[in-house]
């Protein structure tokens, strides 16, 4: 509940601010909330090790890059 006590006098003191202030505040805290989640969605290239092997199990390498310099 003291949150929400915080919140409410925020608002109230956001109220008070002009329009161009209350347009700015929001432009920040949407950039804020952009950047929390990028953070949370990174994945480390070391986890993505060994994901899609079994494409490759079933290939000859040579025959492959052989096709690929011919294109």
């Amino acid at each position: 509940m003291n949150a929400d006590l915080n919140i409410n006098e925020i608002l109230l003191q956001v109220e008070r601010l002009d329009k161009e202030d209350q347009l700015s505040l929001l432009e920040k805290l949407a950039l804020m909330i952009r950047k929390s989640e990028r953070k949370q969605k990174q994945t480390k290239l070391s986890s993505l090790s060994g994901i899609g092997s079994s494409l490759w199990s079933n290939l000859d390498i040579d025959e492959y890059v052989d096709q690929e310099r011919q294109w």
